[in-house]
Order: C-alpha cells, then structure tokens, then sequence
C-alpha cells in the first residue's frame, strides 16, 4: 500500500485513497488511511463505515481541502457520485501525521488509559 505523500497535495491523495477503499470495501485500506491499529474495535468501525458507504464504485466529482487549522490539519470536504447516480458528501478532518497523511473518519478510538471523554453530557444517577 502507498504511503500518501508529505506534502500538501498527500491530503488529496489519502481522500482519493479513501474513496478506493470504500469503493474496494477494504477493512485494511480503510484502516490504513484511517491511521488505526488493526483492532476489534476498528474492524467493527471500518465494518460499519463500509456497510453504509462501501461498494458503490464512487467517482470523486469534488474535493476541498481548507489548512484552517495549520499546515498539518485540514477539513476536507468531499463529493463523490455512485455508480446508479446518488451522490456522496462528507465532511471530515485530514491529518499529517509521521509525514503521511490520513482522514479522520474512525469516531469509536477508545480513550488511552487514565483519559476521560470530554462529553458535555453529565452521567446518568
């Protein structure tokens, strides 16, 4: 699997990479440029993200990337059209990390040891 590129052209490679993945419906390709350890929970992840979004052999019509953040964060966002014409937009953040970058698409990472969600929402008594 290539590495997307550490320039600012990489981000638009890993968007490209992945719409590849989705159209390949690859839990690994999916992980990869998700930048997520090959895990229960991200298999169960990428699964479900598939599930909705795999398989539709998507053509990118459009993509945006605004470095609103700084040189190695950016919002991409995405439109893409499916083989019996229905049209997919997504909005997500893309990150250089290590040099290569990634999508930010996995929402289930589990907090690190010691780490508390930063909900705003209060638990239940």
């Amino acid at each position: 699997m290539s590495k997307p590129s550490a320039s600012p052209d990489g981000a638009r490679r890993a968007v490209e990479s992945y719409v590849r993945a989705l159209n390949s419906r690859s839990v690994p390709a999916l992980m990869h440029i998700g930048n997520v350890p090959d895990e229960d929970w991200s298999r169960r992840e990428a699964a479900r993200i598939l599930a909705a979004d795999g398989g539709k052999d998507l053509k990118i019509t459009d993509v945006r990337i605004d470095y609103d953040i700084g040189p190695n964060t950016g919002s991409a966002e995405l439109t893409a059209k499916g083989r019996t014409g229905a049209t997919l937009h997504d909005t997500f953040t893309v990150l250089r990390t290590a040099g290569a970058w990634h999508v930010v698409i996995f929402d289930d990472r589990p907090l690190p040891p010691g780490k508390e969600s930063s909900s705003a929402e209060r638990p239940s008594p």
